[in-house]
C-alpha cells in the first residue's frame, strides 16, 4: 500500500506540474459563430462573437492582428504594450493596447464602440509606386482617421472616404442597446412566467412557448 501511495503521489505531481501547452505565437485561428460564441485569443484576450460573424486570428511576435470577415464582435483586450491589438475590416484598423470595444462590419460601413481606454483608427495608403530615377517603392504610414476613447462611437466607411468620421459620444443606454447581443445574467423577482418567457425569445434562436394560459401570470423568481 505505501508503494501504491507512492506511486500515485509520483503521477500526482508529475501530472501538476506538467507545462501547459501553448500555441505558437504565430499560428492564424479562425472562428465562426452560428450563435453567440466566446474564445479566449493566445495572448489572454477574449473575444465574444455575435451570430455570423467570422474572425480570422493571425498573431506575431510583434503584433496581434484579427482579421474581421463579417458580422460583430466584441474585444476585451489584453494589455502589451510591446504587442499592439488591431482588428482589420476592408482597409481600416482599430489599433488598441489594452482596452475593451465592440466593432460591427454591416455592408460598406464599420461600426466601433469603445467601452474602455481607447483606440486609434487608421486606413492603410498602401505602397508608394517607385520613382522615376528607379527608387524602390516605399510603405507609406497609415492615415490616423479618428482616436476614440471609452464611452464614443463612430461609423466609418470601409472603402477610402473624403469625409473624417464623426465620432459621437453614447451614452450608458446606447451601449446597453449596442450591445445587447451579448449574453447576460437575468434576475426575476416575482415576475409572470409569461414576461420571463417574452425576455427569454428576444435573445435566443430556441423560442419558449407556455401551453397552459393558467401558467402565464405563475410568478417565478430566479
Amino acid at each position: 500500500a505505501p508503494v501504491l501511495l507512492a506511486a500515485a503521489a509520483g503521477v500526482a505531481i508529475a501530472v501538476w506540474w506538467a507545462p501547459s501547452v501553448r500555441r505558437p505565437a504565430g499560428e492564424t485561428l479562425a472562428f465562426e459563430a452560428s450563435s453567440y460564441r466566446q474564445e479566449t485569443l493566445p495572448d489572454g484576450s477574449v473575444v465574444d462573437l455575435n451570430r455570423g460573424a467570422h474572425v480570422v486570428v493571425q498573431f506575431s511576435p510583434a503584433e496581434r492582428r484579427v482579421l474581421l470577415v463579417q458580422g460583430e464582435a466584441q474585444f476585451a483586450v489584453a494589455k502589451n504594450h510591446t504587442r499592439p491589438f488591431v482588428v482589420r475590416a476592408g482597409d481600416v484598423d482599430v489599433r488598441a493596447v489594452g482596452t475593451a470595444f465592440n466593432v460591427k462590419l454591416a455592408g460598406a460601413s464599420l461600426e466601433v464602440l469603445v467601452t474602455e481606454g481607447v483606440v486609434h483608427i487608421s486606413r492603410q495608403a498602401g505602397a508608394k509606386a517607385a520613382g522615376s530615377d528607379g527608387s524602390v517603392p516605399t510603405q507609406i504610414p497609415p492615415a490616423i482617421l479618428a482616436t476614440i476613447s471609452a464611452g464614443h462611437r463612430t461609423v466609418i466607411p470601409v472603402a477610402p472616404a473624403i469625409a473624417a468620421p464623426v465620432v459621437l459620444p453614447a451614452s450608458r443606454q446606447e451601449i446597453e442597446r449596442l450591445l445587447d447581443w451579448q449574453p447576460r445574467l437575468l434576475d426575476f423577482d416575482s415576475a409572470p412566467l409569461a414576461e420571463v418567457a417574452e425576455t427569454f425569445n428576444r435573445r435566443n434562436a430556441t423560442r419558449l412557448v407556455i401551453g397552459d394560459d393558467e401558467l402565464r401570470g405563475l410568478l417565478i423568481v430566479a
